[in-house]
């Protein structure tokens, strides 16, 4: 039995591609080209029809996925199944309609980068602490006021979240400082006189 833990152990490390070799690697644009040979997709950038809110359970076949790009792809929710692309490291969702991410979300452990900007998002699932390779967040044009505890566990490794055009309050603000001491956080500032709060 030990043997066998072994050998998944080093099966698994040697799908993990590093970021020179990743980048070498062929973007797949359609997922049925995908689906024939899905242990050796790394990068897949979809396109979805205006009638699809959600993603494809089919991509969720595609296990050693490092980069997912759905950008712009009317996606209303995230299915609970994204947790089992457990090699995800780059994740696009900019330009959709989410407003919220399930708890799930936070077992993509080995993700390094978040894309969720201009989405009309709210908030970020609680469990992000559990997220520890996250080193960015970009978050501009969304509607995140406030951030999770849990997110504090990462105050060693996340480097910037990108609030641009996320009108803050000071306090707002400052309160995500304390959690993240060590975090750059660019922002909107917001001014009292505004009504659109």
């Amino acid at each position: 039995m030990c043997v066998s833990i072994l050998i998944f152990s080093l099966t698994v490390q040697a799908q993990s591609l590093p970021n020179e070799s990743l980048k070498e690697q062929k973007v797949y644009t359609s997922l049925k080209e995908a689906l024939q040979n899905p242990e050796q997709v790394y990068r897949l950038k979809l396109k979805l029809p205006r009638k699809c809110d959600s993603i494809p359970e089919e991509v969720f076949q595609l296990t050693n996925l490092q980069e997912l790009r759905l950008t712009g792809c009317h996606l209303n929710v995230i299915n609970r199944n994204i947790g089992k692309l457990q090699s995800l490291r780059f994740l696009h969702l900019n330009r959709n309609n989410l407003v919220r991410l399930p708890e799930e979300f936070t077992q993509l452990t080995q993700l390094v980068l978040l894309d969720i900007s201009r989405n009309p998002l709210m908030e970020l699932p609680e469990s992000m602490g559990n997220m520890k390779s996250l080193e960015m967040i970009d978050a501009w044009d969304t509607q995140l006021f406030i951030l999770p505890e849990s997110i504090a566990q990462l105050a060693e490794t996340l480097k910037v979240i990108d609030l641009r055009q996320v009108p803050l309050k000071d306090s707002e603000h400052v309160a995500m400082q304390q959690l993240l001491p060590k975090t750059s956080i660019p922002y909107s500032y917001y001014c009292d006189c505004n009504n659109d709060r």
